[in-house]
């Protein structure tokens, strides 16, 4: 199983150092929940490892390849996926063609977007009965299920989803937290940022907590007594003074 490693990472956004000297790894099998207060630079970090922001120092490999210098399409094809915050859909094409559109962007084959759309039906079959609506009739939950069907395009063996909750009832927050869970069971390392932290933590298997651009807390997660003394101790407003 593949296996993402994050070493010292330094960046952010020109002068503006976001991120500082952040390390952890992400076995296949995690899902793993990264956790901070607005401004950690949990964000920050999705896009280093997605290839938008070139760090001034680290390392972010997949197993043993290193992923830094490489465009965003090669690191597509080699394994990552990415739902961003906010989905990142086209409103106004269809379903089908809002997939074309992430295959041809993922420069895939026609057969190999084929086989692409149908995961992405598998793993949510409402997508496939609404191939032919416009994005913007559909529900939020509908609209999330989407932009994580799009990232399984390429078959990725990393899947980073950023605030994947935004505007979900709650019903449907916890159809997508199982789906998270099931593709991180198939093997994949699944990486979850997420303000609706205490939800996110009972289906995940480790917990990352950022504070000011460092990581302050990497340990796995106990069903239970822990999950109300992560939320004082971390996301409190005492807790993020610290």
């Amino acid at each position: 199983m593949s296996a993402l490693r994050i070493e010292g990472i330094v960046g952010g956004y020109g002068d503006l150092t976001v991120l500082r000297n952040i390390s952890f790894a992400v076995e296949g099998g995690q899902l793993l929940v990264l956790a901070g207060p607005n401004g950690a630079g949990k964000t920050t970090l999705l896009a280093t490892v997605m290839g938008a922001l070139r760090p001034s120092a680290g390392s972010v490999k997949l197993d043993d390849e290193e992923l830094l210098g490489l465009p965003i399409h090669r690191r597509t094809r080699m394994g990552l996926g990415l739902v961003p915050e906010g989905r990142g859909l086209f409103p106004s094409l269809t379903v089908w063609e809002n997939l074309r559109v992430a295959a041809r962007a993922a420069r895939l084959r026609s057969a190999q977007a084929e086989e692409g759309i149908e995961r992405a039906t598998a793993a949510f079959p409402i997508i496939g009965e609404r191939l032919r609506q416009k994005v913007q009739s559909l529900s939020g939950g509908e609209q999330q299920m989407v932009a994580i069907g799009r990232a399984l395009l390429t078959d990725p063996s990393v899947l980073l989803l950023d605030e994947p909750s935004m505007g979900l009832a709650p019903i449907i927050w916890q159809q997508v937290l199982d789906t998270c869970r099931r593709l991180a069971d198939e093997g994949r390392v699944v990486v979850v940022v997420e303000q609706r932290v205490l939800e996110a933590l009972r289906v995940a298997d480790r917990c990352v907590v950022l504070q000011q651009g460092r990581v302050v807390r990497d340990g796995t997660v106990e069903a239970g007594a822990e999950l109300p003394e992560l939320a004082e101790s971390y996301f409190s407003a005492e807790g993020a003074r610290r």
